[in-house]
C-alpha cells in the first residue's frame, strides 16, 4: 500500500537521522574532552611557572619555609585551577602541600611521595629554585588530566543528545505501528464492489482430450489498486493475461515457465496470513493471484516442471510447519502444476493444464501434488486436430 511504503521511508530516514545523531554525539563528546584535557596541561604548566616565581621570591621577603611563607604557597595551591599537590625538596628537609588532603600526595614516613593513578601524570613538572642561603632546593607539582566537573558536563550533554534521538526513534516506531494497524483493519474490512471470485465447485465443459475447461473470466473488469484487498495479491482475473505475457517472454529467451493451481479442502479463517506465507516463499506477490474463494495460483518464470515439484513441495512443508494450527494436516492443502517445456502453448492451455492435474490431486487420497506432463507428440497432435493430449 502506498501509505505503507511512505511510512517506511519516513523510518528510514528518521533512523539514519539517529544513527548521525548518536555518532555525533559521541564524537562531539570525545573531542571536547581531548581538547580540555590539552587545555588543562597547558594551564596546569602555566600555574607551576608562576608557583615557582612566588616560591623563589617570597623567600627573599618572608624567609625560607617560615609560617608566613608556607601560608604563601598554600594559599596559591587552593587558589589553583588545576595543581594538586606541590613537593618542595631543600637542605632542611622536604614539605608538602596539597589543594585538598589525600588529593595528590601520600607519606612514606616522613617523606611526601606523590599519587600515581587515573588522572594523575606519572612525571610531575619539575624546577631548582634560587634562593639565597639555600642549596639544591627544588620544586615539583602534579596536576589532574581530567576536569571531572567539565567531564561530568559533557557526558552530561552527550547523554541528553542521544536519548533524544531515542525518544524520536521510538516515536516514530509507535506511530508506524499505529499506521500499519490501520492499514491491516482496512484491508480486513474493505471490500471492493466489483470483486468476484471463479467458482471451483461449478462443474466446467471438457475440451475433446477430458481435462477441464478454464472457467472464463470477466474481462473488462477494472479494480482498485494491483492487490485484492482480501488477500493483498493479485486479482484473479488479472491472472490470464499476465500468464500470457510472461509465456511470450520466457519464450523469447529460451526459459520453460511453470503455472501451480493451489487449493485448500477447506476456506481457512487464515486465509490472509496463508497468502503472505506464499508471497513470502515464492518471493513475487505481482505473479501470484486468487484462485476462487479458498486457493491461489502462482506463475514461475524461468522453472522447469522438476523445479515447479520441488517448489510446490517445498511450499506445502513451509505451510505445515508456520500454520499448524489452521492446516492440522498437510493434506488439506492440494496442488496441480504444469510447465511450458519448451512447447509453444497459449496461457489458457497451461491453466487448463494446471487446474485438472489440481482437480486430480483433490481427488487422489496419497498424492497431493501432481503435475501434468505433457507428450510432445500427442501435443502436437493436438494442436493439429484441436485436442487430444493426456497425462503420461
Amino acid at each position: 500500500m502506498a501509505g505503507s511504503g511512505n511510512t517506511s521511508k519516513v523510518s528510514s530516514i528518521v533512523a539514519a537521522f539517529c544513527i548521525v545523531v548518536y555518532i555525533g554525539a559521541i564524537a562531539f563528546g570525545a573531542a571536547r574532552i581531548i581538547i580540555n584535557m590539552g587545555e588543562r596541561r597547558n594551564l596546569a604548566e602555566k600555574e607551576f611557572f608562576d608557583l615557582s616565581d612566588r616560591a623563589s621570591s617570597s623567600a627573599v621577603f618572608l624567609g625560607f619555609m617560615s609560617d608566613a611563607y608556607q601560608d604563601t604557597l598554600k594559599d596559591f595551591i587552593n587558589a589553583s585551577y588545576a595543581l594538586l599537590g606541590v613537593i618542595i625538596t631543600g637542605s632542611d628537609g622536604e614539605f608538602a602541600f596539597e589543594r585538598q588532603p589525600g588529593s595528590g600526595i601520600v607519606w612514606a614516613g616522613n617523606s611526601p611521595r606523590f599519587k600515581i593513578g587515573a588522572g594523575i601524570p606519572s612525571e610531575p613538572f619539575y624546577m631548582p629554585l634560587r634562593i639565597d642561603g639555600q642549596r639544591n632546593v627544588t620544586i615539583q607539582a602534579i596536576y589532574s588530566y581530567i576536569d571531572y566537573g567539565y567531564f561530568q558536563k559533557v557526558l552530561m550533554y552527550t547523554l541528553l543528545a542521544v536519548l533524544s534521538a531515542l525518544v524520536i526513534a521510538f516515536i516514530t516506531l509507535l506511530v508506524e505501528l499505529n499506521l500499519k494497524n490501520k492499514n491491516k483493519t482496512v484491508s480486513y474490512r474493505v471490500k471492493a464492489p466489483d470483486e468476484s471470485y471463479v467458482s471451483t465447485e461449478s462443474k466446467p465443459a471438457r475440451d475433446e482430450s477430458g481435462l477441464r475447461t478454464p472457467e472464463p473470466i470477466s474481462p473488462g473488469k477494472s479494480h482498485q489498486g494491483i492487490y485484492t484487498p482480501r488477500s493483498n495479491i493479485g486479482w484473479e482475473s488479472n491472472t490470464h493475461d499476465r500468464l500470457a505475457s510472461e509465456l511470450h517472454r520466457c519464450l523469447s529467451s529460451g526459459q520453460d515457465l511453470t503455472f501451480l493451481a493451489i487449493e485448500l479442502s477447506e476456506s481457512p479463517a487464515a486465509y490472509r496470513q496463508f497468502t503472505e506465507e506464499a508471497v513470502s516463499f515464492f518471493s513475487t506477490r505481482d505473479l501470484i493471484f486468487e484462485k476462487g474463494e479458498k486457493g491461489i495460483s502462482v506463475i514461475l518464470p524461468g522453472s522447469d516442471l522438476e523445479e515447479g515439484i520441488k517448489k510446490a513441495n517445498g511450499f506445502r512443508d513451509r505451510i505445515a510447519a508456520r500454520l499448524n494450527e489452521p492446516f492440522e494436516v498437510r493434506s488439506d492443502l492440494r496442488i496441480g502444476l504444469s510447465s511450458s517445456s519448451e512447447r509453444l502453448i497459449e496461457a489458457d492451455r497451461l491453466m487448463l493444464e494446471a487446474f485438472s492435474a489440481l482437480e486430480k490431486a483433490l481427488k487422489d487420497k496419497e498424492s497431493h501434488v501432481i503435475a501434468f506432463k505433457s507428450d510432445p507428440e500427442k501435443y502436437r497432435k493436438f494442436i493439429r486436430q484441436s485436442g487430444n493430449n493426456a497425462y503420461a
